[in-house]
């Protein structure tokens, strides 16, 4: 079997994106990446994540070999609903879950209504 490779960028994290009442939540793929190498930050409306995926150094002939050792980087745009200092980043099993929390000026609320 050999390994074909394909023209995609094989880097970037493949990436879920949900609205919840309060927040964004965003989900992306980081095999190989741990905490100490990722960054995340905001710079105006960009919201930038570099990272690293550390090598698989075991020994053998890859037959497959999509995940790529190496540094990446990935940008998302956020407008003003998206509330910068309100924002949590937790990495576990491989998975990045960022919680975008919103303005108060977007997020749902009720009116009351006032007898005169």
């Amino acid at each position: 079997m050999k390994n074909i490779e394909d023209k995609r960028d094989l880097r970037r994290s493949r990436c879920d994106i949900r609205e919840e009442t309060d927040s964004i939540i965003m989900r992306l793929e980081m095999p190989g990446v741990n905490k100490s190498g990722l960054n995340i930050n905001i710079e105006g409306d960009k919201l930038i994540i570099d990272g690293q995926r550390i090598e698989d150094t075991k020994k053998g002939d890859w037959l497959v070999h999509e995940i790529r050792p190496g540094n990446f980087s990935m940008e998302y745009t956020i407008d003003k609903t998206i509330d910068r200092g309100n924002i949590e980043a937790a990495l576990s099993q491989g998975v990045l879950t960022l919680t975008l929390g919103l303005s108060e000026s977007v997020k749902p609320r009720k009116i009351e209504v006032i007898s005169k």
